[in-house]
């Protein structure tokens, strides 16, 4: 297994690396401004697919296992996926011609019109993504994965440098994407592509996908909304800024991605109590670890490398580690929601996450004008507490487990760092004391506990 979670964890981070990297590049060939935009359409580019895919991703993760139950199920997700862009597209245009020529800086016709194509486009290709995962087809999944950011990589850079303007990174990705979708045209079953649309199937997986739609936007907006509500109590330069600090802080993501790739599946087919709590556990501890290390090489960089080469933004970027500090905390709310998909209850998942986004809007809204940019920091960290604490409160259907109180424990270790900015070889240490202490009385300790669930 460990082999595989590092190729996973490889593989993602290669392809989200080089998606950061553009963004990190990016300020070297456009002005602060275009940046502030490019970091709103990155935003608008996030959310979109939220609604507009109506959370039917998740539902090929879920039910694409016993796809023989479901007639046509890949052609009965596709085409209300397809229709739907079309009728955003239709009302993107409407809009304009009604004269709302732009929305929060970004103009509506080009920018957001092509913003929904590249949506789409992307959308299409993580669903054919998702069933190789699925199907544990391990080596298209790597080919197909690298190649889309290869594909980004070269073509969104590539225009930004020709044209000197952040659209280039739009039509860039375009290409991109249209490309990729090509490539993966031929990895589709010919035999469902022709397929007709079955009413039943798409009942059946709407049914269980569209509380994701809410999931989604509120989760997202957690994490996008400070940009838009800092370009309104401020300026489009301080959102540049942030958005630069914000790319580097989240890249400890990484740390996540290629494990949570490689088990969540697992997980939906794991029948057996006993042996999904131990993937979970497994899933706790290696991120957490390769979490720590991310932090420090995160801290490391931000403290020696990029001062030298990115003065303009010197400003912020102590926000750099305490922002991914923030995100270490996202590996127990990853494990809560592998268990309520497991159990189908995604209207819960609905409720919790629209409840931690409103908490997180109301908080960038009253603490900007205190602390600027530092409040993203502050906003995000106790969104994440909270939205923590729901989830497992729902998730282990109890109010105070042992698990809560891990995640408490390092909610507090996170904020006393964050809220002191304490040096970030103390932080690294305390963390590795934790790390230590979670695998000797949380993984090792319960072991037997866990062996004797049903």
């Amino acid at each position: 297994m460990l082999k595989k979670i590092f190729t996973y964890g490889f593989v993602e981070g290669i392809s989200k690396g080089l998606n950061k990297l553009v963004l990190l590049l990016l300020p070297l060939l456009i002005s602060t401004i275009d940046y502030g935009k490019v970091g709103l359409i990155v935003s608008i580019e996030i959310l979109i697919p939220l609604f507009s895919f109506l959370g039917l991703e998740r539902a090929v993760l879920r039910f694409y296992s016993d796809k023989e139950n479901y007639p046509s199920f890949l052609k009965s997700i596709t085409l209300p996926i397809l229709s739907f862009h079309v009728m955003l597209v239709i009302f993107g245009l409407g809009l304009y011609f009604l004269g709302f020529k732009s929305i929060f800086g970004i103009e509506v016709l080009p920018d957001i019109i092509l913003v929904i194509i590249l949506v789409y486009l992307q959308g299409k290709n993580n669903i054919i993504l998702n069933v190789l995962r699925v199907e544990e087809n391990h080596n298209n999944y790597f080919k197909g994965r690298i190649t889309i950011q290869i594909l980004k990589f070269i073509l969104a850079l590539g225009l930004v440098a020709i044209s000197k303007n952040y659209l280039g990174y739009i039509l860039g990705s375009i290409i991109s994407a249209c490309i990729a979708n090509i490539i993966f045209s031929r990895l589709i079953n010919h035999k469902e592509s022709k397929m007709k649309f079955n009413h039943l199937t798409f009942k059946k997986m709407f049914s269980f996908s569209w509380p994701f739609i809410f999931h989604g936007i509120a989760i997202n907006l957690l994490g996008n909304a400070d940009k838009f509500i800092i370009e309104r109590m401020m300026n489009m330069e301080k959102v540049g800024q942030y958005t630069f600090a914000y790319s580097l802080g989240t890249t400890i993501s990484f740390a996540f991605l290629g494990i949570s790739v490689f088990i969540e599946p697992m997980v939906y087919k794991e029948h057996h109590a006993g042996a999904r709590e131990r993937l979970l556990n497994k899933f706790l501890l290696y991120t957490l670890t390769i979490g720590c290390l991310f932090y420090l090489a995160l801290a490391l960089i931000s403290e020696f490398f990029l001062p030298l080469y990115f003065s303009q933004y010197a400003k912020v970027l102590y926000l750099i580690p305490l922002i991914s500090l923030c995100y270490l905390l996202i590996p127990f709310y990853f494990k809560s929601n592998y268990k309520l998909v497991y159990l189908q209850k995604s209207k819960e998942f609905a409720v919790l996450s629209i409840i931690s986004c409103s908490i997180n809007i109301l908080l960038n809204i009253f603490l900007i004008p205190r602390f600027g940019l530092f409040a993203g920091v502050l906003a995000t960290l106790i969104s994440f507490v909270i939205q923590g604490i729901l989830f497992n409160i729902v998730a282990e259907k109890k109010i105070a487990s042992m698990e809560l109180i891990y995640f408490l424990i390092l909610s507090g270790i996170i904020f006393i760092a964050v809220r002191t900015n304490l040096h970030f070889i103390y932080v690294f240490v305390i963390l590795c004391i934790y790390i230590i202490l979670f695998y000797v009385f949380k993984v090792k300790g319960r072991q037997n506990e866990i062996e004797s669930c049903p």
